[in-house]
């Protein structure tokens, strides 16, 4: 594989978290290795999809299905492969991913089927918990359905109190809600259906310390876990301003014995195979000391910007940013090719 391979980093989205993801792309052009590919970054928006090429700064057409523009000198640039870093929809929801599998582009990331399911979290919840893998009590909300009183104190008295109300279909925490009280069960309900979400997931409160492991390909055809990082947040949980505004505390590696860096890492890695995630992933969990780790999260397009966790976990396991970049890239190309 040589210099002359282009690679499109796609950044951007239709969700709230269209910011984050491109502050994630632009590590990636910043790191990629120059010497082995050619990068550069596409855009996806609401108006439409569109380069930014470094010789001109001006917005530049992308054609969708070849991931191809023209440049300054009138030549055309086809994409070797697609990195992925479109956090959200469409990019962790299976809608890009179909329509790369369809053009014929290799990416970096899992396939539609694969990222759709993930996306949801009732469902990726139910096939973990039927895998034997420990998650939290949860209920889902439909729709169509409205809470009264009865049903309330019913959730309330499963799950106890607090609780977290998600929406089934978002990431980066965006709409998450910690509920203290039943009355605040039903508006935390109604804001994350706010995010278009299509149904809404309520889940008991796991006690614990809260830890996140990065999966990552070992460039040997199979995986590596990353170091543990300890997520201590200065809110009430790992919210949004906790990730990207600077409101928690991370620790990488965590303070831990062996026995517990073991099983969270054994955990992480249980989760990405049995939900068949490829590329880069990370998986969140709380843990009791000695306990089991219970999953609370799967991020399938982690976040790479310099407040990101996966980056300062490979740091630690020696690998800096351009050797993950291309491990990833090499990995993507490996699979598409097999």
């Amino acid at each position: 594989m040589g210099a002359s391979k282009h690679i499109a980093v796609l950044a951007g989205g239709y969700s709230g978290e269209a910011d984050v993801s491109r502050r994630s792309a632009a590590m990636v052009m910043a790191h990629m290795d120059r010497a082995r590919f050619t990068p550069y970054l596409v855009h996806i928006d609401p108006d439409g999809w569109w380069v930014e090429p470094s010789d001109s700064g001006t917005r530049t057409p992308v054609d969708k299905d070849t991931l191809a523009y023209t440049n300054a000198e009138g030549a055309t640039v086809r994409a070797d492969l697609a990195f992925v870093m479109v956090h959200g929809t469409p990019g962790e929801d299976g809608l890009l991913q179909a329509h790369l599998d369809l053009c014929g582009i290799p990416h970096t990331t899992a396939s539609a089927r694969v990222m759709a399911t993930t996306f949801h979290k009732g469902w990726t919840t139910a096939l973990l918990r039927d895998s034997g893998i420990a998650v939290a009590r949860s209920v889902e909300c439909m729709p169509t359905e409205t809470w009264d009183e009865t049903r309330q104190s019913e959730v309330v008295a499963t799950l106890g109190l607090p609780c977290f109300v998600k929406p089934n279909e978002s990431g980066s925490s965006i709409g998450i809600n910690r509920v203290t009280s039943q009355d605040q069960l039903w508006p935390a309900v109604l804001e994350a259906r706010q995010t278009g979400t299509s149904t809404v997931l309520v889940e008991a409160l796991l006690k614990g310390r809260e830890f996140t492991c990065g999966i990552v390909p070992n460039g040997k055809g199979d995986i590596q876990a990353l170091p543990i990082t300890e997520i201590v947040s200065h809110n009430d949980f790992f919210d949004y301003a906790a990730k990207y505004d600077g409101e928690s505390h991370e620790i990488t590696p965590a303070s831990l014995d062996d026995r517990d860096v073991a099983a969270l890492q054994r955990q992480a890695k249980a989760v990405y195979q049995t939900l068949h995630l490829q590329g880069m992933a990370r998986v969140d969990m709380m843990m009791e000391e000695g306990g089991e780790p219970h999953v609370i999260e799967i991020n399938t397009v982690p976040g790479f910007s310099a407040q990101s966790i996966i980056p300062k976990q490979a740091e630690v396991a020696g690998m800096d940013k351009t050797a993950l970049i291309s491990r990833l890239v090499d990995d993507a190309f490996r699979r598409h090719q097999a």
